[in-house]
C-alpha cells in the first residue's frame, strides 16, 4: 500500500483534567505527526479510548496521587497506552508502569523523546509496521490495514466480512500469541458476552470461513493455525504448520 494512500496523522486520545499542564506534551505530539484529541477522564471518555478509534491513548497522572485505575482498565484491553506524569521520578514511573502503562513521561520531556517513546508503543503493539506507517499490522505476509479494513496475502486481496476483519486485527496485535475462543469474541464483539464452552463451536465457524478465503489449504493452515487443547494462534505463513489429523476430528 502506498504511504500516500494512508491518513497524514496518528490519532492520540489524552485523558486529562482541564488544568493539567500537558501543553507542551501535546505540541510535542502535533510535531510528531499525531493528532491529539484531549478529554476529561471520565466514563464517556473511556468508552472512546475503548472504541478503536484511536492508535495510541495518554492518561495523565496527577502528581501525589494514586495511579489512576483506568490505566490499569485500559491495559487489560491491549490498547497501546502512554503515562503522563507532572515529573517522572522513578517512584511514579514505576508505579505507572506497574498498573500497565507501556511507557511514562513527564508532560515537560523533550519534543524528541515524547515522539520517540509514542512510537515505540505504537510499534510494540504492532500499530506501525518496520517503515514507520501508522495503521499497517504486518504478519509474515499478511498485512492488515486497520484504517482501510482490508487485509492482503501476499499483496492480493482477501474478501473478509466485517466480523472476519475484527477476528483477524484481534489475532495480528497478538501475533504469534495462542488465544482462545472466547477471548478473541469477547474482545471482537460489542453484543455479547461468550462463555468459554459457548465460544468453541461460535469461532469454529469463522475459522471455517476465514480459512476458505485465507489459506491456500483448509487442510493445512499456514496463517490461523489450531493449537489444539488451548487455541488458535495468528501466523505469518512462511512455514507450513503440522496438518490436523483427519481421523474422527476436523481442522478447526
Amino acid at each position: 500500500m502506498a504511504p500516500n494512500e494512508m491518513r497524514p496523522f496518528r490519532s492520540v486520545l489524552l485523558l486529562a483534567p482541564h488544568n493539567a499542564d500537558t501543553l507542551g506534551f501535546v505540541r510535542a505530539l502535533h510535531g510528531g505527526s499525531f493528532a491529539v484529541l484531549e478529554r476529561d477522564l471520565n466514563d464517556a471518555s473511556l468508552r472512546m479510548a475503548d472504541s478503536g478509534e484511536f492508535d495510541l491513548v495518554a492518561v495523565y497522572c496527577p502528581a501525589g496521587e494514586p495511579v489512576p485505575g483506568a490505566v490499569a482498565t485500559l491495559a487489560a484491553r491491549r490498547i497501546p497506552l502512554l503515562a503522563v506524569v507532572p515529573e517522572a521520578t522513578a517512584r511514579v514511573a514505576a508505579g505507572c508502569l506497574s498498573a500497565g502503562a507501556d511507557a511514562c513521561l513527564a508532560a515537560s520531556a523533550d519534543d524528541l523523546l515524547v515522539v520517540a517513546q509514542a512510537n515505540a508503543v505504537l510499534r510494540r503493539h504492532g500499530v506501525m509496521d518496520e517503515a514507520g506507517i501508522p495503521g499497517i499490522l504486518q504478519v509474515g505476509d499478511l498485512t492488515v490495514d486497520v484504517n482501510r479494513c482490508e487485509v492482503e496475502r501476499d499483496g492480493a486481496f482477501v474478501p473478509l466480512t466485517a466480523s472476519e476483519f475484527r477476528i483477524i486485527e484481534y489475532m495480528a496485535r497478538n501475533a504469534g500469541r495462542v488465544l482462545r475462543p472466547h477471548e478473541i469474541l469477547n474482545a471482537t464483539s460489542d453484543e455479547y458476552e461468550y462463555l468459554p464452552r459457548d465460544a468453541q463451536e461460535v469461532f469454529k465457524v469463522y475459522v471455517r470461513r476465514i480459512r476458505r478465503k485465507l489459506e491456500d489449504s483448509v487442510d493445512e493452515p499456514r496463517y490461523l493455525v489450531t493449537v489444539r487443547g488451548f487455541g488458535y494462534r495468528l501466523e505469518g505463513g512462511r512455514q507450513r504448520a503440522m496438518p490436523a489429523p483427519k481421523v474422527g476430528s476436523q481442522t478447526a
